[in-house]
């Protein structure tokens, strides 16, 4: 029987769902940024690790400098998307972010010798224009530039990180993977958590969220993304990410009653007009190289 897609396709666009989700959950936490990123890798890293046993995978010989940087770049990535939120409203920090299926459009060819994707360069420019449309009636100021700036960061960042991951994948678990890179990302952010004094006066129910965002939304969806990227290219990946703030829009209008206006819903409009041509190219190309 002939490998199929859609396991594959399925387990990345649940981790974009969940990755969605993330970001209602870590809005409704009064919390720090540095602690949300803090504590989402903290107990993501603790979750994984019975997962690990269980698998015999807890031992570390294939650690590399590669995972260390995987580390670095996953704390960088939320650290700087999280703090945009800090700024101006979420649409900036997004839209920053959005850049990030152009990083990788640019970089992917140039990271693993191949040939790119025409039909992924232009569906990760549909991707920034509907963000752009997203914004486009918003007011400008120096903290949205600011905002903005940091989005665009968080996202060279996380196509940084998905070159890496595709490339370890092959080599590294799925999940021991996920474990360490949360593990790592939380002995770096350790020392800026304890200066800050964040860990201090928060409540059960705070400590209990937090626990919920690391293990769900964290462990989880990075396990299932990096799983996805044994199957799909990064360029794939990366559009089909951008779901993530039209997910996160559906759920924060269903949780936090927050109702998107006309430009937000066209902007989700393109970027799911976008991820429909990929999805489609890229399973046109999955029939084509196994047909032969």
């Amino acid at each position: 029987m002939k490998k199929t897609a859609l396991p594959p396709l399925f387990a990345l666009h649940f981790a974009v769902f969940l990755f969605g989700t993330a970001g209602v959950l870590g809005k409704m936490l009064a919390v720090s940024s540095l602690l949300l990123v803090f504590g989402r890798t903290l107990f993501a890293a603790l979750c994984l690790i019975p997962v690990l046993v269980y698998q015999r995978q807890l031992h570390f010989h294939d650690v590399s400098k590669r995972v260390v940087l995987c580390g670095f770049l996953l704390a960088v990535h939320w650290l700087t998307f999280f703090a945009s939120l800090n700024f101006a409203p979420v649409a900036f920090g997004l839209m920053g972010f959005a850049s990030f299926p152009l990083f990788v459009a640019m970089l992917e060819p140039w990271f693993f010798k191949e040939p790119g994707s025409a039909h992924d360069a232009w569906a990760a420019v549909l991707v920034v224009a509907g963000m752009a449309m997203m914004v486009s009636g918003s007011s400008w100021n120096d903290g949205a530039v600011f905002a903005l700036g940091l989005g665009i960061l968080s996202g060279f960042s996380f196509a940084l990180l998905a070159m890496v991951n595709r490339w370890q994948g092959s080599r590294i678990p799925p999940f021991k993977l996920a474990f360490l890179q949360n593990g790592l990302a939380t002995v770096l952010l350790l020392p800026l958590v304890l200066a800050s004094g964040d860990l201090i006066g928060h409540s059960a129910q705070t400590w209990l969220g937090l626990v919920l965002l690391g293990t769900v939304f964290t462990a989880l969806s990075h396990g299932l993304f990096m799983s996805s990227l044994r199957h799909v290219s990064a360029s794939f990946a990366s559009i089909v990410t951008s779901l993530e703030p039209v997910y996160g829009m559906l759920l924060a209008f269903l949780i936090l009653q927050e109702t998107p206006g006309i430009r937000e819903l066209a902007g989700a409009s393109v970027i799911l007009a976008a991820t429909a041509y990929a999805s489609y190219q890229h399973q046109a190309h999955e029939v084509v190289r196994q047909g032969h």
